[in-house]
Formats: C-alpha cells, structure tokens, sequence
C-alpha cells in the first residue's frame, strides 16, 4: 500500500504536529522527545514527551545546554530504543489527526530518529513516515522572516502557555507550532 500525501490547504482549521529531539550532538544518541499536535489557535489536541539516560559519553555542549534544561524530565524509558517504540506508537496514533508535520532544522536530528524508528520494522512501516515534512527553518526563509523576531513576538504572546525553557523537547516543539502557524497564517 502506497501512502498518499496530504496536503490540504493551510487555514484557521490546519493542525501540525511538532515534535523536536534532544540528543548527544548532532550525530549522538536521542535521549529526549516532546511532540504536539496543535491547532492554529495554539490549542494542544495531543501531546507526547519522553526521556531516557544517556548511556555514552555525553557532549560538552550538552552538558552545559541541554541537561540543565530538562533537569526535571524524568527518565520514562530504559533505553533509546524504547523511547523511539514508544514515540513511534504515539505518532501513529497522532498523525492522522495533523494536517501536517513539522520539524525545526531536522537535519540530521530529527530526520535520522525518524528513518531510526521506521528501519525497526521496515516491512510494517515502509509508508509510515510523514509526507510531505515541513521545516521551520525553510519556511521562514521562504516567507523572509527572521526567526529571532518570530520567537520574540511568539513568545510576547504565549509564553504562559508553554511551559519549561528553550532545550526542553515539547517547549520547543510547542514553540515551532506555533512560530509555523504565525508564517502560514500571517495576521491581517
């Protein structure tokens, strides 16, 4: 069975589903996980979040960026393979209630977790992937924005509603949903 893109227009009823990585560098393992599905509004329809220990030796940036960040996100998985399982279980369900998915910069991060997940079970999930992709970060190009405005303007707006602080997964996914909904649906 093929998977068929959808691609609906993008109005007040679109709804994204976002989610963003924490991982040891670039190329390291993925040890932190947080995805919404939200409306335009910046209502959360469904949410998922989801840490695992390091078990290599961790990145100095990371160290000093990252973990502080989510030094109250407990660990829910044993392993990284548990937590992509137990994402991918998430995802399945949540994606057909999107529109669209979203990442934030995928590459190499994000992009890799997903052909991670899908490389678990290739014969099941050979057309489970999302299709097409949006990225922020080239959506912003596209539309001649600058993502330090957009952020600050989001944040001026919304701060209450999300939550943590930047490097924490779901703060940050909530915060590309919603800098993605103010470049597609631009205020009049």
């Amino acid at each position: 069975m093929t998977k068929i893109s959808k691609t609906p227009p993008i109005d007040n009823q679109t709804k994204l589903l976002c989610f963003d990585l924490e991982a040891n560098g670039l190329h390291g393992q993925v040890f932190a996980v947080g995805a919404v599905v939200m409306d335009s509004t910046g209502k959360i329809l469904d949410q998922f979040s989801g840490r695992c220990k390091l078990n290599e030796e961790i990145d100095e940036w990371v160290a000093q960026n990252i973990l502080p960040a989510i030094k109250d996100m407990s660990a829910t998985h044993g392993n990284p393979e548990a937590l992509r399982e137990a994402f991918w279980r998430w995802y399945l369900q949540a994606e057909p209630q999107s529109d669209y998915v979203l990442v934030n910069n995928g590459y190499p991060v994000e992009y890799r977790f997903l052909m991670q997940c899908q490389e678990a079970d290739l014969n099941e999930r050979y057309w489970q992937h999302p299709f097409p992709i949006l990225d922020l970060s080239s959506l912003l190009v596209q539309a001649h924005q600058d993502k330090k405005t957009i952020r600050k303007e989001i944040l001026s707006k919304f701060s209450d509603q999300l939550g943590g602080s930047a490097h924490n997964p779901l703060y940050d996914a909530k915060l590309s949903a919603l800098m993605a909904f103010s470049v597609l649906l631009p205020s009049e």
